[in-house]
């Protein structure tokens, strides 16, 4: 079996998610707005990519979409395997594409049974899924790991035990479902990878895993992307300070209490310039709810921005908000801290920890418009605190380094991959 030892060389990864976009394809709105890019896929995409850097070679299976290929060599060591899916996924306002990851794991278990037919499965050294705080992306990561045979490895981006909180019907419905899929994954992965350490408290304290079998690898950031002194994209500074909403436009991300907060400082007269960036399925309700406000004109909607994009606005904002009602690490916040920019999160799952629980950013509850309203007015009327917590947040951000983190990961695949059994 190839893949045995620690240099990432030698490593053949078995990429599986629901979540993928190629690069060069053009997102339109429709398929922005039930499908949005969010941190989880920003983060899979710079892993791939970073993975690859390191010399590892990589088989990435996802859905495919109208128009797109079935197979795509992104470089000597990476190739996509793009899956028909067999049921056609609903769109919905709640969340995204009902039924998407059912059918993704339907036509991956067929993929996998023919892997395992013709023998495939022998190149790949370890399976890695990506897992969200829905049900089925644990099932399928289980059902891969008994097919093929190869070390399991999962990584859960938002875990249903620790962090998830429905919004909705249908996440009250299935968080029992996803944390008894999620318990299940957990206890037959070879290596469980968590975001943060509180969730690795969770998953050894509730005996789910053993303390040498899950380990911490926080989302990685491109220091080079969004360091003030090496990013030449971003705009010179308004004379209106501007308060950053960055993200997609679902409920989980808070848009709701931040455009409640930007009403109560715009009726308090608050000299300041507020921008939503972002794309997702309930844009046009944060539209609706602006004009109901009659706050419109004070804030900026600049729809889904690339990557260069995104960090030229965190570079030229003065206050960036993560409203997040819940929401296991952050990549935006780590986005801003890198740029030095003051932020203010809400207490729920990683990002007290990110921001050092006050020494990078003022801390908020969650669904609180008024405190929201609150810390941000604190910070546009004290430039030193904002220097102060841009600096503290800049030598936080750099233990997150994108290089760093991937490096950690590829020592996760290196240490399970010894213990496979050749088939």
């Amino acid at each position: 079996m190839s893949g045995r030892g620690g240099d990432p060389a030698d490593l053949h990864v078995l990429r599986l998610t629901p979540y993928y976009y190629l690069a060069d394809r053009r997102l339109d709105h429709r398929e922005l707005q039930y499908e949005p890019i969010g941190g989880m896929q920003v983060q899979i995409m710079q892993t791939t990519e970073q993975v690859s850097e390191l010399g590892a070679r990589q088989t990435v299976v996802f859905p495919r979409r109208p128009g797109m290929p079935r197979s795509v060599e992104v470089d000597p060591r990476t190739r996509f395997e793009l899956l028909r899916l067999p049921i056609a996924p609903i769109p919905t306002r709640a969340k995204g594409y009902a039924g998407l990851l059912v059918s993704w794991g339907l036509a991956l278990t067929v993929w996998c049974l023919r892997q395992r037919v013709r023998r495939a499965h022998r190149r790949f050294s370890v399976i890695h899924v990506h897992c969200s705080e829905l049900p089925w992306t644990f099932l399928f990561a289980v059902v891969a790991k008994a097919v093929l045979g190869r070390p399991l490895v999962i990584t859960t981006h938002c875990s249903a035990i620790a962090t998830f909180h429905p919004e909705n019907l249908v996440g009250r419905l299935l968080i029992g479902p996803a944390r008894l899929f999620e318990r299940w994954a957990v206890r037959r992965a070879d290596a469980v990878v968590v975001l943060t350490e509180r969730v690795r408290r969770v998953y050894t304290e509730s005996g789910l895993t053993t303390a040498d079998r899950v380990h911490v690898v926080p989302d990685g950031v491109r220091l080079d992307l969004f360091t003030p002194e090496l990013t030449t994209a971003a705009p010179a500074p308004a004379e209106v300070p501007t308060v950053l909403y960055c993200g997609r436009f679902a409920p989980e991300k808070g848009w709701a209490d931040f455009v409640a907060a930007a009403e109560v400082l715009v009726r308090e007269g608050a000299s300041a310039r507020f921008l939503m960036c972002g794309d997702g399925n309930e844009l046009r309700y944060c539209r609706a709810e602006l004009a109901r406000m009659g706050i419109t004109e004070h804030v900026e909607l600049c729809g889904h921005l690339d990557r260069t994009a995104v960090a030229a606005a965190i570079g030229a904002a003065d206050v960036v908000v993560i409203p997040s009602r819940h929401e296991e690490l952050g990549g935006t916040v780590l986005e801003a801290l890198t740029a030095r920019r003051a932020v203010v999160v809400t207490d729920v799952g990683g990002l007290p920890e990110v921001v050092g629980h006050g020494e990078a950013g003022l801390v908020v509850p969650p669904c609180d418009p008024q405190a929201l309203a609150a810390a941000v007015r604190k910070l546009l009327e004290a430039p030193e605190l904002r220097a102060d917590f841009g600096a503290a947040g800049a030598r936080r951000a750099a233990g997150f380094a994108l290089d760093a983190v991937t490096r950690r990961l590829t020592g996760v695949y290196s240490g399970i991959v010894p213990a496979a059994v050749s088939s």
